[in-house]
């Protein structure tokens, strides 16, 4: 009997995908050095206290200046808020700014 591979999202922050999954993922050039599921304020900044703004989450780590992942629109998508990183930003503030790109953050 073949076997059979399942392939699977590598982000453990997405919980719920409504729709296409490759659509809601833009690649970036992102510097600097960031964790997987690191909320973005540009391609080379995470979002902090005074952020006014989101990029996307980003679906793997980066070191340096490299192209990546980042989740940029929802369509619309859950994810995981446990499994983010918000750093020194007001998780309530990401959050309403994420919604406004389909992305809905659940598990607060």
């Amino acid at each position: 009997m073949p076997k059979i591979q399942t392939v699977s999202p590598k982000e453990d922050f997405l919980v719920q995908v409504n729709g296409d999954y490759s659509v809601i993922f833009d690649e970036v050039e992102v510097t600097g050095t960031f964790a997987a599921g690191t909320v973005l304020e540009n391609a080379s900044k995470a979002v902090n206290s005074t952020s006014a703004e989101v990029l996307g989450i980003l679906s793997e780590p980066v070191d340096g200046t490299q192209k990546a992942r980042v989740m940029v629109r929802g369509n619309p998508t859950t994810v995981n808020a446990q499994a983010l990183v918000y750093g020194a930003a007001s998780q309530a503030t990401i959050n309403g700014m994420l919604a406004e790109k389909d992305i809905l953050v659940v598990n607060q």
